[in-house]
Order: C-alpha cells, then structure tokens, then sequence
C-alpha cells in the first residue's frame, strides 16, 4: 500500500500510521487529523484487516460466510476470493481517494457530517420528520443508527434529539457517508471498480445494500459495490439474513469492538459468539489476537498455531 501511495506522490500510508513520536499537543492533533482523512483512515483499517485475516488464514480459519460494514465490504470480498490482493489494495486507494471532499477536505464545501443516535429507529425517524435534510444513512442495530446530512442540519438534528432524551454524539468523519453528499466519489470509485477482475465468491458476502449476498454474476456484483457508498448501510438486515442462513459465530477483524457489539445488539438473546481481534487502544494488540484465538478454538474453530514465527 505504501508503494501505492507512493506512486500517487502522497505520504506513505505507514508515516501516517507510525508518525514520528509527538512530544506537544498541537502535533499529536495534526497527525490525528492526518491519520482520519478519509484516504489514508480507509486505507489503514484495510491493510490491517488484510493482516488479521492473513494471520487467521494460515492458522486454519475458514469462515462460511464474510460481511463487512460500510468500507469493511470491500474486505469481505477480498476474503471471499472475488477480488485478488493487488485489486483490493488499489479498489481500498481508490475508494478512499474518491472520497475525500472535492476541496480536499480544506472545510470551503460542505461534504456533510455524521452523528450516531441510540434508540429505536422508529423514534428517531419521527423526530427527523422536523429535519428533512437528515437521513439514516445506517441500519446498525435495534438500537443504534446512525445520521448523515449537511454540517449545520445534523448539528440541528442532535439538538433536537439530545433534548428529546436521545444519546446523539458526532461522529469525526470527513463527509457524510451513504448520502448524496459524497456523490463525488461516485463516479471516480465505478471506475476502479469497473477496470478490476472479479473472480466467483468462495463464501457467499452479504451485501450492506440488500442484506442479502451479492450476486453470483461479476458484473452485477460489480454494480453492487459500484453504488454502494450512495445507499444506507442495512446493517441490520444483513446480520438478521445471516443468523438465518446459520451463521452463529462472528469474528470481527480489525481495529476495535464496534462490529461485534452491534451484533450482539441485533441478535440479542439468541445463541450467538462474539469474537474481536482487536477490541482495546488500551491493550496490547498482539496479546489480544492471542485472546481472541483462544475464544475462537473454545467455540469450535479449528484454529492451528497463529504464530509460526516464535521461537
């Protein structure tokens, strides 16, 4: 990914990954701010997902299904097989940059904002009915669901809702994602798309845009993802679609545990296993994997040594 970037004159993605350590406050913000541009936030979780999976694949993991949320699609396919390592690393470069505001993020266009509500959907479309601008650009959960619009009409919606006795909090995105307002990358990210080979799934990948899997015909699938960063993200649907197809174990590769809790928060009490590679900023990562691959061959896994290379 870093000869990518590379290649395109920007910083590689591992000087922003791993900046040269901050000793002010002002520096530290500066590569935050860095770090969540949207081409280079995009293109991390990618590569380090790729790594988990890579990780996960040698030991023995064979998953039956694959699914991602929101950018995480893109990773689904690459693990089901459709598209092939040098693909995924430019369709990841490539969403990323699409993207990124037409300014280049330099605040003189609005490309919107994004703010996470907790309650249920029902409530929160009655109160947005005051908002038209403002839409639910994702389905995560019965209880959750998440906000995209124009800056100031979402700023609005969580007044709104904060005084209403709804947990509303702003999300730090770049735009607001699944709406209109990143029109602009619509066009430049079909065009990746387009020119990239796909190959048929191993495993069926449930789709963001229908909750069902994607289509079995590679140009059909292709306009599937092609259009997917204009539609919500039926996220819901989609878990409930794969608890029924069987699914009862779900394994969320990459950063944090946000995937596996809106999991946990759609299936309820239902019997079902939660599995996060890498759930805290907090504690050491590779610790972590080591944790979370014991939960896996507790729950039935057939999970070999994840670390051929110790001594």
């Amino acid at each position: 990914m870093d000869a990518l970037f590379a290649q395109s004159g920007m910083t590689p993605l591992s000087d922003v990954v791993f900046p040269i350590p901050a000793f002010d406050e002002a520096q530290a913000k500066a590569q935050e701010a860095a770090l969540r541009r949207t081409a280079y936030a995009q293109a991390a979780i990618g590569v380090f997902s790729a790594g988990l999976y890579a990780i996960l694949r040698q030991a023995g993991f064979a998953p039956d299904f694959a699914a991602g949320h929101s950018f995480g699609e893109l990773s689904a396919l690459w693990a089901a097989g459709v598209v092939g390592d040098a693909d995924f690393f430019a369709l990841v470069k490539a969403r990323g940059q699409a993207m990124t505001p037409p300014d280049g993020g330099n605040g003189h266009s609005d490309a919107g904002g994004m703010a996470a509500v907790k309650g249920a959907v029902a409530d929160i479309q009655a109160v947005l009915e005051a908002h038209p601008e403002v839409v639910i650009a994702n389905f995560n959960a019965p209880t959750q669901s998440v906000l995209a619009g124009p800056t100031a009409a979402i700023k609005a919606a969580q007044v709104d809702l904060q005084a209403r006795g709804f947990t509303a909090t702003l999300l730090p995105v770049a735009a607001a994602f699944h709406t209109p307002l990143v029109g602009h990358a619509s066009a430049p990210f079909a065009e990746a798309v387009a020119a990239a080979p796909f190959c048929p799934a191993r495993i069926p990948v449930y789709s963001n845009t229908t909750g069902q899997p994607y289509p079995a015909d590679a140009q059909a699938a292709k306009e599937v993802l092609a259009q997917h960063i204009l539609h919500p993200v039926l996220f819901t649907a989609q878990i409930e679609n794969l608890y029924a197809a069987g699914g009862r174990v779900f394994v969320e590769i990459g950063p944090r545990r946000v995937v596996a809790g809106l999991v946990d928060d759609i299936l309820g009490d239902r019997p079902h296993v939660t599995v996060a590679l890498n759930p805290s900023r907090q504690t050491d990562s590779d610790r972590q994997l080591r944790e979370a691959t014991v939960q896996l061959q507790v729950a039935g896994a057939p999970l070999g040594d994840i670390d051929p290379y110790q001594a």
